[in-house]
């Protein structure tokens, strides 16, 4: 399975490499802007009205609950994802794949560089232990199967941008494909956890 991992690996990392993923999917790394335009267009599906009578779930047109309490949600969803990933990585289970290596093995871009060797990557920087899962992965399926439900017929777009954002960690070297399948398989865990309680809390209400 290493070897596999490692594999697809250098197939994504190395093999597709080109100029135009270099430029795009460093953004997704530390995605602020993202987030805010992302947070304030889902904002708007929620709050306005029209919109969220033509996007929400037809299932449950048939419960009163507020805007607020999906947002509530989606930042409970965010919690314990973020969270759970973090406590995951702390036992720093797994080295980023740049760790003790030199940029002609691995292309991260978004690495700093040892200033007495040039071509290893610094290996003394936060986080070179805890590759184990992906958070960004973890994080954005989770998202993305929450919000979902909520509002299925924008579900392609939300998944889309989950792969994305998964595929852009391996790209840019932070981590390997297993990583983000796990960090996925947390994430849509998380999900359908969040979405259990929703559903008890509209069944207990009505």
């Amino acid at each position: 399975l290493q070897n596999i991992d490692h594999s697809l690996f250098n197939l994504i990392n190395q093999g597709m490499s080109n100029t135009l993923f270099d430029l795009i999917m460093p953004i997704f790394h530390k995605p602020n802007l993202i987030s805010i335009i992302f947070l304030l267009a889902i904002c708007i599906i929620i709050f306005n009205k029209n919109l969220n009578q033509k996007l929400l779930n037809k299932r449950l047109k048939n419960y009163k609950f507020s805007p607020i309490m999906i947002l509530s949600f989606i930042f409970l969803t965010i919690i314990i994802t973020d969270q759970t990933g973090r406590a995951i990585k702390s036992l720093e289970l797994r080295d980023r794949p740049w760790a003790n290596k030199t940029t002609e093995q691995v292309n991260c871009l978004t690495c700093k560089l040892d200033k007495t060797n040039p071509n290893l990557y610094l290996t003394n920087s936060k986080g070179a232990n805890k590759s184990f899962p992906s958070n960004h992965a973890a994080n954005s399926f989770a998202i993305a199967f929450v919000i979902s439900f909520f509002f299925p017929k924008i579900k392609n777009k939300l998944y889309l941008l989950a792969f994305i954002i998964s595929f852009s960690r391996i790209y840019i070297g932070v981590h390997y494909p297993f990583d983000i399948m796990y960090g996925m398989c947390l994430g849509l865990l998380a999900g359908y956890l969040v979405i259990s309680i929703f559903n008890l809390y509209i069944k207990i209400k009505s």
